[in-house]
């Protein structure tokens, strides 16, 4: 039986530059294809065609900060202001 030495199918210089270029592309295919995956399901709707969730409906959105009501909670923040008096006030904003 014959076998072949190892000349016949290594020579003893590694892989050809094809080989190497070959590898590196399909390296760069497969992480491509990971990162473009994780792009897409990362930005898709959590929900079925896109639907809001049931407990959106129910709950209310906060009101809107104003400025005054800003500086409300600065002042009671520094002390300036007594809690009865920043709940009171704060009431005040909220119903103009």
């Amino acid at each position: 039986m014959f076998y072949p030495s190892h000349g016949e199918y290594f020579d003893g210089r590694g892989p050809g530059a094809l080989a190497i270029i070959m590898m590196v592309v399909l390296w760069v295919a497969v992480i491509l294809l990971v990162i473009g995956l994780v792009q897409k399901y990362r930005h898709a709707p959590r929900h079925p065609l896109g639907a809001a969730p049931l407990m959106a409906h129910t709950v209310a959105p906060a009101p809107a900060s104003s400025p005054a009501i800003d500086l409300l909670k600065e002042r009671f923040a520094k002390g300036e202001v007594s809690e009865e008096e920043f709940l009171r006030r704060l009431t005040l904003l909220k119903q103009s």
